[in-house]
């Protein structure tokens, strides 16, 4: 087939990867931006304490999302010209959210009193739930779905540039480093407004009380894919949290640092992921497991290189991005980098098999226990092994989880197909 033909049979596919890669291009031109200014300006110790701060409210935001991101998509791709249907799930999706915020909040300001260290960090802590705020109404999983993009971009950029803004103008001097949670937060609340008139204007869809019964079933629909989460969070996002346990706030800040980065460069690759959830969920519907197994190989096969490139350039080029992005004073992030290159190509392929993969092939199960045993031997390693090794015991964790996800949803998604083989 000519290349514009298979453009145009793959249309709703290329332009997400397309919008996808102008978002995640910018979201990677911003941090270039903000995070050696932010760095330079506030110092290794600040930047640790806001690290933190950023993890805990990075696990109310898992909350938030519950498995959403990827359920709701499911729904909204396999029933996409049903609008009455999609309006249903939009509004009952919306409800969760907004009930699963408001626990958060709740919880989040108890456990806060007991576990932060002073006043100002529990200020930070409530000003960066305005975060989780915006969040709720953010509907990435609704754009995904519809495999309309470019809004998704349109959304994500104009809060982006909001938070870039604001660090400009009001991070001025070390102490400002309290400011930082509620500067994120802004910009994912003018986010989460534009995504609501986006939504009505340009989707037709209106906002409605939902029944308790669609409530309900999004949570059921969510939950397997929620509970994923949950165990990737025990080492995708653990490792700050238990880190600050057993190194000082200037070691802390090293880490989080050396995440940024590698957070940074997995926006470059997560496009390819991003797109094809969406595409293949829809896909896959009607045909066999062979079939939806073969074509997942096929995806497989094309973006592994890619994957690879870009590991291996952070590896080449880890003295130079520390240097630029970070400055003297974090150096030491040039060794965690290096140990932690490889994630950006483990993680790619553990997202096109697990996520793309195996729960649009109704697998989530099998790929939450896969996480679930992932997320727990991290925390055991990370307790074992970071009073000795410290924030590099943080680097290690990441990758051997990345690497034993890989083999466990190897071993499933081949165990589907040799089923398939015996019944036949």
């Amino acid at each position: 087939m000519r290349i514009p033909g298979l453009i145009d049979k793959h249309k709703s596919v290329v332009e997400s990867f397309f919008s996808l890669s102008l978002l995640n291009g910018v979201v990677l031109l911003f941090p270039l931006l903000t995070l050696p200014y932010i760095l330079r300006v506030v110092g290794p110790a600040n930047y640790g304490v806001y690290g933190f701060i950023y993890i805990l409210v990075q696990y109310a935001l898992i909350v938030n999302n519950y498995g959403f991101d990827f359920s709701a998509v499911k729904q909204i791709a396999q029933h996409r010209d049903d609008m009455a249907y999609v309006n249903r799930v939009y509004n009952a999706a919306l409800a969760c959210r907004l009930l699963l915020f408001l626990a958060c909040l709740a919880f989040f300001m108890i456990l806060s009193v007991w576990l932060l260290r002073s006043a100002t960090q529990r200020w930070m802590l409530l000003s960066g739930m305005s975060l989780v705020l915006g969040n709720t109404f953010t509907a990435v999983w609704f754009f995904q779905g519809m495999e309309k993009m470019r809004y998704l971009t349109l959304v994500n950029v104009l809060g982006k540039a909001v938070f870039l803004v604001s660090v400009f103008v009001f991070v001025r001097e070390p102490g400002h480093y309290v400011y930082l949670p509620l500067l994120d937060g802004m910009g994912y609340v003018v986010g989460g407004i534009a995504s609501l008139i986006i939504a009505k204007r340009q989707f037709g869809i209106r906002l409605a009380l939902p029944a308790w019964s669609e409530v309900g079933e999004q949570f059921r629909a969510g939950a397997a894919v929620f509970g994923s989460t949950l165990g990737m969070t025990l080492y995708r996002r653990a490792n700050i949290f238990i880190l600050n346990f057993f190194v000082g706030d200037a070691a802390l800040g090293v880490y989080t640092a050396a995440e940024k980065v590698i957070t940074g460069f997995r926006a470059v690759i997560s496009p390819v992921s991003q797109a094809l959830f969406p595409h293949l969920g829809h896909s896959f519907v009607g045909k066999t497991p062979e079939e939806n197994l073969k074509m997942l190989g096929r995806v497989v096969k094309y973006t592994i290189p890619l994957f690879a490139l870009v590991s291996i350039a952070v590896v080449a080029c880890a003295d130079w991005l520390v240097r630029l992005l970070c400055g003297p004073e974090f150096m030491e992030a040039k060794e965690l980098l290096v140990v932690m290159s490889p994630v950006l190509f483990f993680g790619s392929l553990n997202y096109l098999l697990g996520i793309v993969g195996m729960v649009n092939m109704d697998m989530e199960k099998a790929f939450f226990y896969s996480v679930l045993v992932v997320g727990v031997g991290n925390v055991l390693w990370m307790l074992l092994s970071a009073p000795s090794m410290g924030i590099l015991a943080g680097a290690w964790g990441m990758l051997l989880s990345e690497v034993l996800l890989l083999l466990l949803c190897c071993f499933f998604l081949y165990g589907k197909g040799r089923s398939k083989k015996r019944l036949l």
